[in-house]
């Protein structure tokens, strides 16, 4: 968002001011924004994270489904599935197949419970009939290290944090998310691909206005932003990441959000997964 923050700045010809609220699973951000005027001058940028809260929280306050207007996505990016590259696995069905002979030396570590790659541990596990153990770890650098360290067998993160050890050779990417192969590893197939359905989408970042904010409003902010990520600076950068910048209309980020959140809830109620009020 600081990358793009400089880009708005020059189209608006106004100052764009970043205020972090992290904690409480974004809800203590997005209940700054509902809390704020409903002009379009405070908007909300954050993760699936968000939609994923009334399906994990009962009693929840908030309803991003309602609450929350998508006004487009910013950033796009597939996760990807890793072992070490010392390790015999070179494929989902290789690891699984190892998981259930030694389930222990294959534990899956995640960025943390209830998120994406706990999911997908959870979803790896039930589809295709195999117990992952879970290790949730805070955020993506320890569980990299994690895996460097041959503390866990697998792990599902982000691709901008795996590049450089990737690239050394140090991990070995065996699956992504999304509906399509990653242009950055167009010889690693999808989890859809390996059996694993529920991961068609990537992994996205995306700017929401709270509700009633009036529809020419979260037009034109659509449109700028869109301008903004079409810079070829910015292009660049999140390639260096990993990213795509998306050019994504308010109406198809909405049926995006929307099957997000469903894919969401059945993954969730399958695995079981809740968080404390």
């Amino acid at each position: 968002m600081r990358l793009l923050a400089d880009k708005l700045r020059e189209i608006w010809a106004t100052p764009v001011v970043l205020d972090n609220r992290p904690g409480a699973n974004t809800v203590i951000a997005t209940q700054a924004v509902l809390n704020a005027p409903h002009n379009g001058h405070t908007l909300l940028v954050t993760t699936s994270v968000t939609f994923q809260l009334p399906y994990l929280i009962q009693g929840l306050k908030i309803d991003p489904s309602k609450d929350l207007t998508p006004v487009c996505p910013i950033t796009m990016e597939q996760l990807v599935v890793l072992t070490q590259a010392t390790s015999p696995i070179r494929s989902l069905e290789d690891a699984v197949s190892a998981a259930r002979t030694d389930p222990q030396r294959f534990a899956f570590g995640s960025l943390g419970n209830r998120s994406t790659s706990n999911l997908a541990q959870a979803e790896i596990s039930r589809q295709l009939g195999a117990h992952l153990i879970h290790v949730p770890y805070r955020g993506s650098a320890p569980v990299v290290q994690a895996m460097l360290g041959g503390e866990i067998g697998l792990t599902l993160v982000n691709y901008g944090t795996a590049k450089p050890h990737i690239a050394s050779g140090k991990l070995r990417p065996i699956a992504v998310t999304g509906a399509r192969r990653s242009p950055f590893m167009p010889d690693v197939p999808t989890l859809g691909e390996s059996g694993v359905t529920g991961f068609e989408s990537s992994a996205w970042i995306g700017i929401f206005a709270p509700a009633g904010v009036a529809p020419p409003v979260i037009q034109q902010v659509s449109e700028d932003v869109r301008a903004a990520l079409r810079s070829q600076d910015i292009v660049q950068r999140y390639a260096d990441f990993g990213q795509i910048a998306p050019q994504m209309t308010p109406e198809e980020f909405r049926t995006l959000v929307a099957s997000d959140m469903e894919k969401s809830a059945k993954m969730i109620r399958a695995a079981g997964i809740k968080l404390d009020s």
